[in-house]
C-alpha cells in the first residue's frame, strides 16, 4: 500500500498536467496570471487594467502605476503543482509599459517566463500594444529551452462605457524541444462594458488546433473598498469567482476555481499603486482619454 502511494504522487503531477493542458489549451497557457483573471476565467480582456491585464489583451487605455504579485499554491489540490508571478506597469518614454516574470510546475517540469509590454495611443479612441515574451522550459534530466513569443492586442472604445477587444498570441510561430512544438497561438476577441460600479466582458476564445469557447466574467463594486467578481468559461465544467479587498494604496485579491470533477485551485495576489490610489479604472480611463482629445 505504500508503494502504491509514493507511486501516485509521483505520477499524480504528470496526470494533472496533461489534464489541465486539455483544459487550459497548451503549455505556456497564461490565462490564470493574476487572481483577477482566474476569478473572472480569464473574460478580462474588455476591461481589465492591472499589472498583469497585459497577458489578456496587450493594448493598455490608462496611466496606472502599479505593482502586483500573485501565489497558485496547488492546482486542483496537487501540491506538487503551483504557480507564481510578479509585475509592473508604468510610464517609459511616452509609451505605457510593463513587465512581468511567471512561473509554473514542479521539481519535475518548470515553465518560466519573462514578459515586456508596450502599449500606444492611436488615437483617443484606439489603444494598441505589443508582448515579448522569454519563455524558458525546464524537464529535468531532459534539458530545457528557451525561445521569444510574440504577442499584439487592441481596444477599441465605442463609448465611455462599452468597449471591444482583440489579442492574437504568439504571432511569430515560437515552439519549444526538440520535436518543435509550437507554443500556443490564440485569438480572442471580446466585448466589456466598464462604469463606476460593475465592470463585464464575454470574449471568444481560440487556439489553434483547439476547439473554440466562450468566456464570460463580471466584477461588481457595492463599497469603494470591496470588488465581487464571477466567471466560467464554455466547456470547462468550472466555474470561478473571487473577490478584491482595498486598503489605502495595497489591494488584497482571492481568485478560486471550483472544477466540478478535479476540485479546486485558488490564487492569492497583493497589489500596490503608486499614484492616485483613490482612482478607480473607470475614472483613470476616462482621464486617460480626455487627456488624448486635449492634446
Amino acid at each position: 500500500m505504500r508503494a502504491v502511494g509514493r507511486a501516485w504522487w509521483i505520477v499524480s503531477p504528470f496526470i494533472i498536467t496533461a489534464i489541465w493542458s486539455g483544459m487550459s489549451q497548451a503549455g505556456f497557457e497564461r490565462r490564470y496570471a493574476g487572481s483577477r483573471s482566474l476569478a473572472t476565467a480569464g473574460a478580462i480582456s474588455p476591461f481589465s487594467e492591472d499589472a498583469w491585464a497585459f497577458y489578456a489583451n496587450p493594448a493598455r487605455a490608462a496611466r496606472i502605476d502599479e505593482a502586483g504579485v500573485f501565489y497558485v499554491p496547488d492546482l486542483f489540490g496537487v501540491p506538487e503543482i503551483n504557480s507564481t508571478g510578479v509585475a509592473w506597469r508604468g510610464q517609459l518614454f511616452g509609451f505605457n509599459c510593463g513587465s512581468a516574470f511567471q512561473t509554473f510546475g514542479y521539481d519535475y517540469y518548470r515553465e518560466s517566463t519573462l514578459s515586456v509590454n508596450l502599449s500606444a495611443p492611436v488615437e483617443r479612441s484606439l489603444f494598441l500594444g505589443t508582448n515579448f515574451n522569454l519563455n524558458h522550459l525546464s524537464i529535468r534530466d531532459y534539458g530545457t529551452d528557451l525561445d521569444l513569443s510574440i504577442d499584439a492586442g487592441a481596444r477599441m472604445f465605442l463609448s465611455d462605457e462599452f468597449s471591444v477587444s482583440f489579442c492574437m498570441t504568439n504571432l511569430n510561430s515560437a515552439t519549444m524541444t526538440i520535436s518543435r512544438d509550437r507554443l500556443p497561438q490564440t485569438l480572442a476577441a471580446g466585448i466589456g462594458y466598464q462604469s463606476e460600479i460593475l465592470y463585464a466582458g464575454v470574449v471568444y476564445f481560440k487556439e489553434l488546433g483547439f476547439p473554440a469557447s466562450m468566456r464570460i466574467g463580471a466584477e461588481y463594486s457595492p463599497l469603494k473598498f470591496l470588488t465581487l467578481r464571477v466567471g466560467s468559461e464554455s466547456g470547462s465544467n468550472a466555474i470561478n469567482t473571487g473577490f478584491a479587498l482595498r486598503f489605502m494604496a495595497f489591494t488584497v485579491e482571492y481568485g478560486v476555481s471550483f472544477h466540478s470533477v478535479l476540485g479546486t485551485t485558488q490564487s492569492f495576489g497583493v497589489s500596490v499603486r503608486f499614484h492616485d490610489v483613490f482612482r478607480s479604472e473607470f475614472e483613470k480611463i476616462l482621464e486617460y482619454r480626455k487627456s488624448l482629445r486635449n492634446e
